[in-house]
């Protein structure tokens, strides 16, 4: 199966940017943050697409509405369901033909290089996720925290490794579309003494492994820098485009708007 594997278009900021693809049919893997808008990101991915499946990523809790991270989700779903040919993942899997593609933002578990309340006070200062985003509370909707976060990361791997379990065994090729970044290989040169780095990706090589060998392909987002690595033979992909305002597409490795792989 040949997939064409992009992310972090950020087609509500890039707004100058020409966003052009020949073959509309071809499935399409996009490892989150399109937008920070539902509609926005509708209209893109109708427009350029017939094939897609999709993660949200951190910046759909940049939502013009001000809803809730758990009410994003299932505005997604419900817009993009799984037997649509444009599909959202967040904690859901999808099969075609022998593969399974399996997805979620996946967040992180802020233990990468430090301590977890460390990391976990330097995201709630230094990230706007955690100034415009919400969450669900009893009494409506409060401030998204770091907390928050951490507890879906740890219900996404939950549901990564039960699906993985599910299919694996049946000889399913698996395919996992996540945004937030799952080594420390997927830090750049530039990020490699930032205090959020534990923000942005988890060191998920020893659990990957150890429970999940037989994966096909990981692919992910949000770091803004073009990486193609292994965790133990596996392949994993990043190919986000970024801020293209601030030349990052220009950077080197550069974004490579018509990447295809084969799984």
């Amino acid at each position: 199966m040949r997939l064409r594997v992009i992310s972090d278009l950020h087609v509500d900021l890039n707004k100058d940017f020409r966003f052009e693809w020949a073959d509309r049919e071809l499935l399409t893997i996009i490892a989150g943050d399109i937008s920070g808008s539902l509609e926005d990101t509708a209209l893109f991915l109708r427009k350029h697409f017939e094939n897609a499946i999709f993660v949200g990523g951190n910046h759909i809790v940049y939502n013009r509405e001000h809803k809730s991270i758990q009410r994003l989700y299932r505005d997604y779903k419900e817009e993009f369901p799984i037997s649509a040919p444009i599909s959202f993942l967040e904690n859901d899997y999808k099969v075609i033909e022998d593969t399974v593609f399996i997805g979620a933002t996946l967040w992180t578990d802020y233990a990468f290089c430090g301590s977890v309340e460390t990391n976990m006070g330097e995201a709630a200062y230094g990230l706007n996720d955690f100034r415009w985003g919400s969450s669900e509370g009893e009494n409506g909707n409060i401030p998204l925290r770091p907390y928050h976060c951490l507890r879906m990361h740890e219900e996404s791997l939950a549901f990564i490794r039960v699906t993985y379990d599910k299919f694996a065994p049946a000889g399913k090729k698996i395919v996992l579309v996540l945004h937030h970044g799952v080594s420390p290989q997927a830090i750049g040169l530039r990020y490699r003494h930032s205090s959020l780095n534990a923000s942005f990706v988890s060191d998920l090589e020893e659990y990957i492994k150890r429970y999940m060998p037989k994966l096909a392909l990981i692919v992910h987002g949000h770091v803004h820098e073009r990486f193609q690595y292994e965790i133990g033979g596996i392949p994993v992909i990043c190919n986000p485009c970024g801020y293209t305002d601030y030349g990052e597409h220009l950077a080197e490795p550069a974004w490579d708007k018509d990447l295809v792989v084969e799984v």
